[in-house]
């Protein structure tokens, strides 16, 4: 039996009372499924909820092509999905499999509607609660596709990554090369032409080899900081070009369901029109005969 406190964590029932909770969770009943088993498919009469008690629950999205379906996420221990089936009763618009041996709580669609019927109250919180999800979930979709990587990476960025990716961009330009040329000709003159004073790192010039390697000791790791902000800057992109990308199937998939039902539609009208002109004008054979009488006449 789920207990009062968990369903409190469930956002449709966390606004109840704690006699509330204590009636709803007497409705659950326990379910047991194997690895690969289906719990529901696409399409099916959402009328029940469910609460992962053990295991792990796989929910599939359908979409086109050779996969047909696509893993969008999975539920483990003390996760719930389901719950919007409980209200309005409508078809699933996922899958849900299992990925190992799990050990479900569900409640029925009939149960809960007879709990919200004595509690008018209830029903109304609940509606509530599931307009602000619905919002938020709007919002989510419609800023998958204005999310930009660069602004992205800039918000994650500490002082110290800034100051790492301002080095290694200096350390790779022609500013550099020219510059780091003329200190290594300036300090080879200066220590080989004996003019002015005596040379302080005579050849092999150990001194400024001792700074070279140190130089290059320093600049190995800051320019693999960089590369590694680079990766996931990468990851970040293609992530964002996936979420668009699954976005954009899927309401490609609703134009595509929208176009056809409309399609059926009004291919039911036209033939029910020419259904209907055929059996109220078609002449029967006594008014075709006088018809005829009448031209010849003329």
């Amino acid at each position: 039996m789920v207990s009062a406190e968990f369903l409190s964590k469930i956002p449709i029932f966390e606004h109840l009372s704690a006699s509330d909770h204590d009636t709803l969770a007497e409705l659950w009943h326990p379910r047991e499924l194997d690895n690969g088993d289906t719990l529901f498919h696409v399409g099916e009469k959402g009328d029940a909820m469910f609460v992962v008690q053990k295991g792990a629950i796989e929910i599939k999205i359908p979409v086109q092509g050779p996969k047909k379906e696509i893993a969008v996420s999975v539920l483990r221990e003390g996760e719930f999905f389901g719950e919007l089936s409980i209200v309005d009763g409508l078809p699933r618009t996922a899958s849900a499999v299992a990925i190992e041996h799990t050990h479900l709580l569900e409640m029925k669609r009939d149960a809960f509607i007879r709990f919200l019927l004595d509690r008018p109250a209830v029903a109304i919180s609940m509606v509530s609660e599931i307009g602000k999800r619905l919002r938020a979930t709007n919002e989510l979709v419609q800023s998958l596709a204005s999310k930009n990587v660069n602004e992205e990476m800039d918000e994650r960025l500490r002082f110290g990554d800034r100051l790492a990716d301002k080095i290694a961009e200096f350390g790779g330009s022609w500013t550099f090369i020219i510059l780091f040329m003329t200190f290594l000709l300036a300090w080879i003159a200066l220590n080989t032409i004996e003019i002015w004073f005596k040379p302080f790192d005579t050849y092999p010039y150990i001194f400024l080899n001792l700074m070279l390697s140190c130089v290059s000791a320093l600049q190995a790791p800051v320019i693999m900081m960089s590369q590694n902000r680079a990766q996931e800057k990468d990851r970040l992109r293609a992530e964002l070009d996936y979420q668009v990308n699954l976005k954009s199937e899927l309401l490609l998939q609703q134009l595509h369901a929208k176009i056809d039902e409309l399609r059926a539609t009004d291919l039911q009208h036209i033939h029910e029109a020419i259904e209907s002109h055929l059996n109220g004008e078609r002449p029967t054979p006594a008014n075709a005969g006088d018809s005829t009488q009448k031209e010849t006449r003329a």
